[in-house]
């Protein structure tokens, strides 16, 4: 199936390992040019060698999201090697798990500096440069327990929600202009992320780290975790000219664990 990304301005944020660096892969074999940004300058130098040496065009920026300038520098960066932004990916930050009842009223508002924010923030610079070309692709990722609440999961679940409708609500701002704005909501995905989870929810119940695993792995239908190739090439289909009337949806890669549809 020919997807229409060849020559396509791509930024992917937390491009340089996990589910970001397999979006990053993806789009560079359809034939977009591509700019990964993290805050790790080693490990995003490493994988920006390591993507070209696969053939496409990357540059990457070191960037930490959390401020401001950052995202503005990722943008003008992102401008002048390629002179356009058709397509944005965010898919940096992350929310650890955490006990509701122990956040403090900083420690609260940190939780939303770790993903609704750092998306926000980006989308500030992107969204004025699609708008002035009539043609854009924003895909967010979630959570599923932005749509399912969990007792150990509050604040991960409320991140993510907001996540979701601030991508239904972009979606229906910015649909007369051509920018099309969906989220991808993965689940237990096999990477580094996913084991620190594992090790941050057994911290916080006191369970065996193999209990945590096998409990989460038992909410998986498939009865396996997902692969970040596997979330990958469906931000690359929303990306694409082939999803060109799909807009404020919720696209879920998670195994069937969701209940609800």
């Amino acid at each position: 199936m020919e997807l229409g990304l060849t020559g396509k301005v791509a930024i992917v944020t937390g491009g340089s390992r996990g589910v970001g660096r397999a979006i990053a892969v993806s789009l560079l074999r359809e034939g977009a040019h591509v700019m990964i940004t993290a805050r790790d300058a080693t490990r995003l130098e490493a994988t920006r060698e390591a993507l070209s040496r696969g053939g496409g065009v990357v540059r990457a920026v070191t960037a930490d999201l959390s401020r401001d300038a950052d995202a503005r520098t990722l943008v003008d960066a992102t401008l002048g090697a390629f002179g356009q932004i058709d397509i944005h990916v965010n898919c940096a930050g992350t929310v650890n798990p955490a006990d509701f009842m122990s956040l403090t009223e900083e420690r609260w508002s940190v939780v939303f500096e770790q993903k609704l924010n750092i998306y926000m923030r980006c989308l500030r610079y992107v969204v004025p440069h699609m708008k002035a070309r009539h043609y854009g692709r924003i895909i967010n990722l979630a959570g599923v327990a932005g749509k399912e609440g969990g007792a150990n999961t509050i604040p991960v679940g409320v991140n993510n929600a907001a996540v979701l409708n601030l991508t239904k609500s972009l979606a229906r701002a910015l649909a007369r202009e051509k920018i099309l704005v969906n989220a991808v909501v993965p689940h237990i995905l096999d990477t580094d992320r996913q084991d620190e989870t594992m090790r941050e929810l057994a911290a916080i119940t006191g369970k065996p780290e193999s209990e945590i695993r096998k409990k989460r792995l038992d909410e998986l239908p498939l009865g396996r975790m997902g692969r970040p190739e596997e979330v990958a090439d469906v931000v690359t289909f929303l990306a694409s000219d082939r999803a060109s009337f799909v807009s404020g949806a919720a696209w879920h890669v998670d195994g069937g664990a969701a209940h609800g549809i």
